[in-house]
């Protein structure tokens, strides 16, 4: 089947659902078209916010400093980075936010 990734947001108790955007959810259905994770995590991360993003969307920049995990199901306490359960607990998921985000850039 293969592994499941979600991003997370550990300063802000942040996620995207790939799903959620309109992307699968493995690695590679995640990377390289417009509407795709990584251009969310970039617009995301933008230190100064939308510069030539076409949209002024409030999520833009958002992100910017923050520590960030991008995280598979297959993922083990040994890993660097490994978030369990309980450390999930309280994330607001902002999909929906971020589709938005993504419909108002592209």
């Amino acid at each position: 089947m293969g592994q499941y990734y979600q991003v997370y947001n550990i300063d802000k108790k942040e996620s995207i659902h790939a799903h959620r955007i309109n992307n699968g959810l493995k690695l590679m259905e995640q990377v390289g078209w417009d509407k795709s994770t990584s251009s969310a995590l970039w617009l995301l991360l933008a230190s100064r916010g939308g510069g030539d993003a076409r949209s002024s969307h409030h999520l833009i920049g958002s992100w910017a400093g923050d520590r960030i995990v991008i995280q598979g199901d297959y993922a083990k306490d040994t890993d660097k980075g490994y978030l369990s359960e309980s450390d999930l607990d309280g994330f607001a998921d902002i999909s929906l936010g971020v589709g938005e985000m993504l419909d108002s850039v592209f």
